[in-house]
């Protein structure tokens, strides 16, 4: 029974996470990207970036605690490490990714960045890094989606 309702939390929360991913990539970004005013495209990122990455905070821990939960409920953590454990690890990896992603490197670099253009005067690029950015997202949604196939495929049985 808890392994059943942590296994419904996991997938609900994936598809939260990653489907507001796949809204930002497929959507959102590009939109932005199309904006002509430069200032207009920072806002309106920073107006998206503000209301999802607390959500997507929360949908990471708890898909890594569901996760880890489950792992350990079921002994699959013997597996994971082993050639039939080889989705579980990509999972495991792909998430520890995210983590590290959200919870530390994300508002480090981009602070870093902000003050070194304020001392330096450095012009910001905006064409670029909005270009850049709207290629890193499609990267991260491919990869997440298949670490999410991974899991389906490793649920059914397949590895």
């Amino acid at each position: 029974m808890l392994f059943s309702l942590m296994h419904y939390l996991h997938v609900i929360f994936v598809i939260l996470w990653i489907g507001g991913l796949g809204f930002i990539t497929i959507v959102a970004l590009p939109m932005i990207v199309k904006m002509q005013d430069p200032l207009q495209k920072v806002l309106s990122f920073q107006r998206m970036e503000h209301r999802f990455a607390p959500l997507a905070k929360l949908y990471n821990a708890i898909v890594g605690l569901t996760g880890f939960a489950m792992l350990y409920m079921s002994g699959w953590q013997s597996l994971v490490f082993t050639r039939q454990g080889l989705s579980l690890l990509f999972m495991v990896l792909v998430w520890v990714f995210w983590a590290v992603m959200l919870f530390g490197l994300e508002p480090l670099v981009v602070r870093k960045m902000i003050d070194k253009m304020a001392k330096s005067g450095e012009r910001m690029e905006i064409e670029t890094i909005f270009n850049r950015m709207n290629r890193l997202h499609w990267v991260l949604l491919i990869v997440s989606l298949l670490a999410s196939i991974s899991g389906v495929a490793f649920g059914h049985g397949y590895f």
